[in-house]
């Protein structure tokens, strides 16, 4: 989790973490217009989370983070796609 590299995660929080980022994840799947669910999940996941346990610029920059590294994963992905030879048959 990229909120970990921010602020301690109490054993307590870990369960509202995990559901409110699963929820999220799962609406910015299924959602129709939005490319990758982008903007669905972050704004699902800072909704969802409670500013009182997690604050929400933490939060945000989490997402942010979090939304990099998916893409910059992607990206490497493809590259390496590309550039592998093609099997013949």
């Amino acid at each position: 989790f990229t909120l970990v590299a921010f602020m301690n995660i109490n054993y307590q929080l870990i369960l509202p973490l995990l559901s409110a980022f699963s929820f999220a994840w799962l609406l910015g799947l299924i959602v129709p217009g939005a490319p990758g669910g982008v903007g669905v999940f972050e704004a699902t996941i800072i909704a969802l989370l409670n500013p009182q346990f997690f604050p929400p610029a933490i939060v945000l920059s989490s997402v942010v983070i979090f939304r990099l590294i998916s893409i910059l994963a992607e990206v490497l992905a493809a590259g390496l796609a590309v550039l592998m030879p093609k099997a013949k048959y």
